[in-house]
């Protein structure tokens, strides 16, 4: 699949991270969201909020892109 064939999950790459104070999400070219990773700072709130830290929630978020970008142009 090219960037600009059409794809099952409806996704035009590239896909970029934004990291937000409460979220980190996947978007791609057309600004869709893919995946919302809410983070919380404090291990406390963490906890309270059954939350993963914003590094946590950035690895996440990497791990995703490169999966949904690996699904979309056919590599593995």
């Amino acid at each position: 699949m090219t960037e600009e064939s059409p794809n099952p999950f409806g996704l035009t790459l590239p896909l970029r991270i934004v990291q937000l104070e409460e979220c980190v999400k996947v978007m791609d070219a057309g600004e869709r969201v893919a995946a919302y990773i809410y983070v919380a700072a404090g291990q406390e709130r963490q906890i309270q909020m059954k939350r993963v830290s914003p590094d946590e929630g950035l690895a996440a978020a990497k791990l995703i892109a490169r999966a949904l970008t690996n699904a979309i142009t056919g590599q593995m």
